[in-house]
Formats: C-alpha cells, structure tokens, sequence
C-alpha cells in the first residue's frame, strides 16, 4: 500500500495551530503576557532570520510554560483541543482528500512542523488512523523549548524515522518550505498556492503532470437555519 502525506497547518486546517496554543499559553495571566513582551527584541531578532524563527518560537513558548508541570499542561492542551473543536477547523475538500485515501486503502500520514504534544491530539480528532510525524520539544530552564523541527528538509527524514517508507502515491503542501516533503509524491498537490510561488515549485518538482495546484476554501460558518427577519 502507498502513503499519502499531508501538511497539517493552512493545508488540512486553517490556522497555524502551534502559533494559536502559544498563544493561549501566554494569554493565561498577565506575568506570562509580561514576560513575552520583555523577551520581544529577542523574539523580533531571530524572527527576522528564517533559519532562526524556531528559536524565536522557542522564546515565547518558553514564557508561557516555564512553571507549568505535565500534568497541568497534559490538560491545557486537552481543553485547547476540545473548545478548537477540530472538524470544524478542517477544510472541507482537505478531509475529503484524506478521506478518500484512506478508503482506497493508503496510509495517511501528516508531516508537520507543528509540535506533536499538540499535533498528535490535533489530528486523532481527524482519524485516529493518521500517522503523525511532528516537532518536538524539550525541557529547558523550567520551561518548554524546540528540540527536532520538522520542516524543510527535515521533513522525509523524520517521516523515514517515522516508518513513512515505500511509495508516496500523493504528498499535500501549501508553501515552498514543503517541497522536500512534495518531492516525494507522485503527485505534488499545491494548496491554495498561485502565481509566481507556483511556478516556482513546478521548477523544482519535475516531470510531466506531477504538480496540481487545488483550492481548498476554509469551512463555511454554520450560521443554523434562521428564517431572515
């Protein structure tokens, strides 16, 4: 059986979900909220290197869970998840890709940069079925900071360490950044990525009718059944 790899934020859902709980980690009291802000020219400094960001991540993270035991943190991420309410954030033709994977009979894994203490409950409300493959974190200092950061070219090397191996039948990303991991593919599916970043990736993904660009919209609020007035 082939696999299908999924990039999680902005591809399957319609946020950067790591970036969310961060800050829902920060906003839980004002000393935390403080302290981010006293860390901030640090923060900018290294955001404004690419190759540094992780570590500005890391900074911020750190603020909001210095302190902050397992247990405690076990259950912030569970109340995270619940009140996110997961499906509702899915894009619709997202869940329906993974979806028809799964009934064809592939593996499905989702190949993220986001960390896996909140990307593995993330997406066990997608499917339990999905293999995760994720960042990870550390304790520094008495807080949380990265350790691994699965993106770039990290990417098929942690899926590989994963148990990812063997036929790619299709591989989905919404940026450059995902190209090593749309490499894979045998069908590279662009989403929601147009004009000259487009192009781009196509020069770097060779081969004839290998690359589809696909919209996927987000979800439509559900707005009931309400009669207009």
């Amino acid at each position: 059986m082939a696999w299908a790899l999924f990039d999680l934020d902005d591809t399957l859902i319609d946020h950067d979900s790591f970036t969310r709980f961060t800050l829902r980690l920060l906003a839980r009291s004002p000393l935390r909220v403080a302290g981010a802000v006293a860390l901030s020219p640090l923060v900018a400094v290294a955001f404004a290197r690419p190759s540094w960001r992780v570590h500005a991540g890391s900074l911020l993270l750190w603020a909001g869970t210095v302190g902050v035991g397992e247990a405690r943190l076990d259950r912030i991420v569970r109340d995270h998840v619940r009140e996110l309410d997961v499906r509702e954030r899915l894009r619709p033709d997202g869940a329906a890709a993974l979806a028809a994977h799964l009934e064809a009979g592939d593996h499905v894994a989702v190949v993220t940069a986001c960390a896996d203490r909140l990307a593995v409950p993330l997406c066990r409300e997608i499917d339990p079925r999905v293999r995760v493959v994720a960042s990870t974190l550390r304790r520094a200092w008495g807080g949380l900071v990265a350790e691994r950061h699965c993106h770039g070219a990290r990417k098929p090397a942690m899926a590989a360490e994963a148990g990812v191996r063997g036929e790619v039948a299709a591989a989905y990303g919404d940026s450059a950044s995902d190209a090593a991991m749309l490499d894979l593919g045998r069908v590279a599916y662009l989403v929601n990525m147009g004009g000259g970043a487009a192009e781009r990736l196509r020069e770097r993904l060779p081969g004839p009718d290998r690359v589809e660009c696909v919209e996927w919209p987000v979800r439509e609020p559900d707005t009931g059944n309400r009669p207009d007035r």
